[in-house]
């Protein structure tokens, strides 16, 4: 169970179906993939192997030039008899060069018709007229199923050890009190609830990202971080934050390194909703703290 800041209780309740799960992502993809990222729900996503290959949608995301199929998944289903092999037909369909050009020619669509979104590309230098290129290059790589579940069954991390492609799991929570108000729980962008990689470097990691880069040494407390920012055609504005040991404090508050790089941003953009902190705040000597995590991962 959890408590709000009043006292009230809420305890953790089952979700009513799939559906329910999936609404929640779908409407707020941006707390885990970042502002700079685009959703194409499964309404116009087309493959040339049927209904049974699209998955919940397909995430582009400019910023760290990654895409996704999304899957919304409950963990009662199972992860051999119905998981497993759901992501699996995919996977294969989404390696259909036709159907990848479909899927970019939807994005380009999609974007074209969000003037807002199309100044968000501007702010990571991604004009309207390379929109489409920057697409085709970043599904050249290999996808990355992101798998929203509410419980991970015990032999998911096996089935990850038989795909060529990363997974990452997020643990999507629903609680109710006793009026019946609803609170979802959706993981912090840098608080994964696993990372299932495959291989020899296989690695599993959970819990506060940014402690494990503290307790490692590679950031200290008191340390501070600054990044720039500013939209486009507008001189930027520096901001400063002081690493502690439960996130990054700016103006005497502390939060996690997404949550402080976006209220930092905020008072420049209002309407900016997410930031992903790992990709903004720098050392004094141009490390990004997403670089130092990658150093620990290789330690």
């Amino acid at each position: 169970m959890i408590f709000d800041k009043n006292g009230k209780v809420y305890s953790k309740m089952e979700f009513s179906s799939e559906d329910e799960i999936e609404n929640i992502v779908i409407k707020n993809f941006k707390l885990l993939f970042g502002d700079y990222s685009i959703l194409l729900d499964k309404s116009l996503i087309n493959t040339s192997s049927g209904k049974g290959t699209i998955p919940d949608g397909i995430i582009i995301d400019f910023q760290e030039n990654k895409w996704y199929i999304l899957e919304v998944e409950r963990g009662i289903h199972g992860t051999w008899e119905h998981i497993a092999p759901q992501i699996s037909k995919q996977i294969t369909a989404m390696e259909n060069m036709d159907t990848k050009a479909r899927i970019a020619d939807n994005c380009v669509n999609k974007i074209n018709k969000n003037t807002s979104f199309k100044d968000l590309l501007n702010e990571i230098e991604i004009e309207e007229i390379n929109i489409h290129g920057a697409i085709n290059k970043i599904m050249k790589s290999p996808p990355i199923v992101a798998l929203p579940i509410d419980y991970v069954p015990n032999d998911l991390k096996d089935w990850t050890k038989s795909l060529k492609v990363e997974v990452i799991v997020w643990l999507i929570e629903k609680y109710v009190d006793i009026n019946g108000n609803v609170l979802f729980s959706i993981p912090d962008k840098e608080i994964k609830t696993e990372e299932l990689n495959n291989g020899d470097n296989e690695i599993k990691i959970s819990g506060d990202l940014l402690s494990q880069v503290i307790n490692k040494g590679l950031l200290t407390i008191g340390q501070e971080l600054y990044f720039e920012y500013g939209p486009k055609g507008k001189s930027k504005t520096k901001f400063t934050g002081i690493v502690q040991k439960n996130g990054i404090e700016v103006d005497g508050e502390v939060s996690s390194a997404s949550v402080s790089s976006l209220r930092c941003i905020q008072k420049v953009n209002p309407s900016r909703t997410t930031s992903n902190g790992w990709v903004v705040w720098k050392t004094k000597d141009g490390k990004l703290i997403n670089e130092l995590y990658k150093k620990l991962i290789e330690q």
